[in-house]
């Protein structure tokens, strides 16, 4: 199973709507993507412009159903980010 850590930096004065379209779009992962397995925005408490994604997928396909979802949104991102995402593809260990 894939699993994503995605690092995206929003704007300064970006942080407070970025954490609603984040929770939005949390929301919407779960309740429209069955095969996201997990989808959990955090924001580092040290760097409050800085938010982290725990992702994980029941499989490649999930992944990329889930990234075409995303690039329907880019208007929404472009508007709050502060540069490219910073994405790491992760193999759980068990």
């Amino acid at each position: 199973m894939p699993s994503v850590i995605a690092t995206i930096k929003v704007k300064d004065d970006k942080i407070e709507e970025a954490k609603k379209l984040f929770a939005q779009l949390a929301a919407g992962v779960r309740a429209d993507e069955p095969g996201t397995l997990a989808y959990i925005p955090h924001q580092r408490k040290d760097e409050p412009a800085t938010f982290i994604f725990y992702e994980k997928y029941q499989d490649m396909d999930a992944f990329k159903t889930h990234g075409a979802n995303l690039a329907k949104k880019g208007k929404e991102f472009a508007g709050v980010m502060a540069g490219p995402p910073e994405i790491l593809m992760v193999d759980e260990v068990s």
